[in-house]
This record gives structure tokens, sequence and C-alpha cells, in this order.
């Protein structure tokens, strides 16, 4: 029972730290990939798709990511500009997103564990009532801010909030009465719901304390919000295990010998850079970076679960190698026009040819019976926390310093510590994590 939820915990307690360096929804498939995949690492033995789970779960961890949350962590932590503190607005608040975002998580995971009783019809019509409820309920609530929890930011959380239950009343309807999908995402919401209170009141402490210079304490709260929706998500699972069939899911291995390896990585390839592009196109301007919504993530995510149900070849590329990718973008575009370093011709080649190396590893894990999962699940974890690395040591600074600051600081290497700043103190904790759990799950 312990392993169900250290396990989960700390993959998310992780994934979540990472996300915080990348992207939007697409930075928020990090956590989800990984907890996708470190749940099918416990459930060996039990017949279900890790393609599904993986592509499923990140995705739906993406929906949240488009909620306004930090104006409403601004009312505890007292950086709003008003700089007023409202316990009541912001306890609130951060309670019911923090429970819709890991919500809509649970559910994808669910939806993979018991994808076998679904139809592909069944999930198209529930990705499609959805979405027709979540406008309604933005249009009718959150449009006219009739409750609103921000200063100024548009809030998404009742068309969220509605169009989660009426996803999760037809998938409860469907598929001969399983109850997988609603229970993974109580769960979920349980600890996302009770975590971000708590992760933002943490922060708010430590900011104002006598040790409020020299630490992230934001990202106190992303990870202790991701560590209490992993350990209700592992602790849901392992109640919630003796459901599931014995065996392993053919369809892993059945599709194998449809599709060429190449033909597989190239239309990966192709499809990732489609609905990367199609969710966040990105305006540059000087040296800051800003993110418009192509197509929002309410109405790109069913398609992606659609996708992944229709081929599980496309699953294992969605889960993996779309939150790579998203991960490789961000960071590119960090160190080229935050940074200004490095040309950017070169730098998405790079990029590319990372995630065409991805895709080719992936085509060849998702054939494999049992160990895919694992294989996957370090690859992507030191593959992100290689991005992340690049993201917090390769400053303008640190590669191109300045003698002067360098004779300053009294050396390189202070100064180096100097410039990367409380950046060197999260790469150190992120490596402890990221050891602990590959002994983990080389374990199991």
């Amino acid at each position: 029972m312990l392993t169900y939820i250290f396990l989960p915990a700390l993959t998310m307690w992780l994934g979540w730290g990472i996300r915080g360096l990348f992207g939007h929804a697409n930075g928020a498939m990090i956590p989800g990939a990984l907890l996708g995949l470190a749940v099918s690492i416990l459930l060996k033995g039990k017949r279900f798709s890790a393609g599904l789970a993986v592509a499923l779960t990140a995705v739906g961890f993406g929906f949240g990511a488009d909620e306004t949350t930090l104006q409403t962590a601004g009312y505890l932590m007292g950086t709003n500009p008003d700089h007023l503190v409202k316990l009541g607005l912001a306890y609130s608040g951060l309670a019911l997103k923090g429970a819709l975002w890991a919500m809509l998580g649970g559910a994808g995971l669910g939806l993979a564990l018991a994808a076998h009783l679904y139809s592909k019809r069944d999930i198209a019509i529930g990705g499609l009532i959805m979405i027709v409820v979540f406008y309604a309920g933005w249009w009718a609530v959150n449009r006219p801010k009739l409750i609103y929890f921000s200063l100024d930011r548009p809030e998404i959380w009742c068309g969220l909030l509605l169009g989660g239950i009426a996803l999760l009343t037809w998938l409860s309807a469907r598929g001969g009465g399983t109850r997988l999908p609603l229970q993974c995402a109580a769960w979920a919401a349980l600890g996302g719901g009770i975590g971000y209170p708590v992760a933002v009141t943490l922060a708010a402490l430590g900011r104002h304390s006598a040790y409020a210079v020299g630490y992230d304490w934001w990202k106190l709260a992303e990870t202790t919000f991701g560590a209490f929706m992993g350990a209700a998500v592992g602790l849901g699972t392992y109640f919630l295990k003796d459901k599931l069939p014995k065996g392993q899911d053919s369809s892993e291995t059945d599709a194998a010998g449809k599709w060429p390896r190449w033909a597989i990585v190239l239309t990966g390839m192709l499809g990732v850079a489609i609905a990367n592009s199609l969710y966040a196109g990105v305006m540059i301007g000087g040296t800051s970076r800003a993110f418009h919504t192509v197509v929002p993530w309410i109405l790109l995510g069913p398609v992606l679960w659609c996708v992944a149900f229709e081929w599980t070849s496309a699953a294992w590329q969605i889960g993996v190698t779309m939150t790579f990718f998203a991960a490789a973008t961000d960071a590119l575009l960090f160190w080229r026009h935050d940074e200004q370093v490095g040309n950017t011709a070169i730098l998405r080649t790079l990029a590319g040819i990372a995630t065409l190396i991805a895709a080719w590893k992936v085509a060849g894990w998702r054939a494999e019976p049992g160990g895919a999962a694992r294989k996957a699940y370090l690859f992507l974890m030191w593959a992100l926390m290689a991005l992340s690395y690049f993201v917090l040591f390769a400053r303008r600074a640190a590669i191109e310093p300045a003698p002067d600051a360098v004779a300053q600081a009294g050396g390189l290497w202070p100064y180096l510590v100097h410039a990367w700043g409380t950046g060197l103190l999260v790469g150190e904790t992120f490596t402890v994590a990221a050891v602990v759990l590959t002994w983990m799950v080389s374990s199991i």
C-alpha cells in the first residue's frame, strides 16, 4: 500500500515541479504522463493498455491548465496589486480549482483502466457532451463573472465543473455501469482540492518568513500540490485495483504488425507537431514570450482522447512524444528568446532530432509486453530532467560571464552560484527525487 501512495506522490511531486518550468496545457501533460506510467507500472499483471493510461491521463491534466489560478493564489500570498489577503476567496477558489484540475486527470486515468468496457462511439459522444456543457457553464457563470475568484482574468471553472460532471455521468451510464472513471476522478479531486490550498499556504508562510529570500517558495507550492494529487490517485488505485481483470491487454501487441515502425514514427511526429501548433501559437515580443490559444484544450483534448482510443500506437505518441516535444520546444524558446542565446534554426533542428529519437523509441516500446511502461517512464523522466537542467542552468549570465562580475563575486564558482540562484537548490532536489524514483521503478 505504501508503494501505491509514495510512487505516484513522488512522481507528481517531481512532475509538477518540472511542469512549472514549461508550457501551458502541454506543460501540464508532464505530470499526467508520468502519473499514467507510474500507475501502469504498479498495476502490472492487470489487463489494460499502458499506452491509453499515459495518453488519457496526460491529456486529462491538460484541461485544468487553462484555469486562472495565480491571481486566486495571490489573494492568499498578498501578491495581487491590491496587496489584500482575502482568505475566504482564496481558499474556496483554490480548493475548487485544484479539485477540478485533478478531477479531469483522474477521469482520464479511470477511463483508460476501464477502456475495454467502452466503444469508440461512447468516447466520441462523451467528449462532445463535455464540450457542449462546458461552454454552457462558461457562458452562464464564468463569462458574466457571477462567482469570481480572480482580479481581471477570465475563468473557466464552472465550465470545467459542469463539463466534467456531464462526462462522468455519461461514462457511468455506459460501459456496463462501471464506476472506475468516476471513482478515479473523485480520488484525484480529493487530493487536488485539499492539496492546492495547503500548497499555497506553505508558500505564503515561507514568502513572509525570515527565510523568504534565497528560496523558490512557489516551486514548493507546485511540488506540494503535485504530491497531494499523486498520493490520492495512488491510494485510490490501491483500493480499485481488484476491480481490474487480470492479464495483458492484447491491443498493445496486436497493433504492432499493422504499420512499419518508420511509418508510425513519421505519422506520430507529424501529429505531435500539428497538435502542439494548434494549441499554442507563440508571439515573440522582445525578450518576452506570450502564448495564445489557436484551438482551446477543451476542443483539442477530446479529439486526442478519441485518436488514442482509435490507435494504440498514437496513444503512446500522444502521451510520451507529445509531452517531450512540448517541453523541448519551450526550452529552446526560453534559451533563444528569453536568454538571447543560440541560433533559432539550429535549436529547432536539435529539438526536432531529439523528438524524432523519442518517437522512434516509443514506437518500439509500445509493442513490448510488460516492460514498455517502465522504459517509457525512465526515458521520459530523465529526458525532462535534462530539459529542466537546461532551463535552470543554461542562463546567459552563466554562459557568458562578465569578467568584472566574476572578479567581484570572488571567482567563477561563487559567481555561478549567484547566477543560478534558487535554480541550484531546485535542480539538486529534483535530481534526488529522480534517483529515488529510478530505484523504485527499477525494483518493482
